[in-house]
């Protein structure tokens, strides 16, 4: 396998698991999953790490 190959492996690994961690890490946080995913997906080392600083969305929600 030549160097190329290398970063044709990487790419991919994080290709799948950027976006699974991102809705994980998104669904822990409150936020919305589906966007996070989809943003995992199309940049995965950008949206890991945005995410990983995200603070807790509070829901401030009126109970009556």
């Amino acid at each position: 396998m030549n160097d190329s190959g290398i970063f044709v492996v990487i790419a991919l690994i994080t290709r799948v698991v950027g976006p699974i961690y991102c809705a994980m890490k998104a669904d822990a946080l409150n936020r919305n999953t589906a966007i996070w995913g989809v943003f995992g997906f199309l940049f995965p080392i950008i949206s890991m790490i945005w995410v990983s600083f995200l603070s807790k969305k509070t829901n401030w929600r009126k109970e009556f």
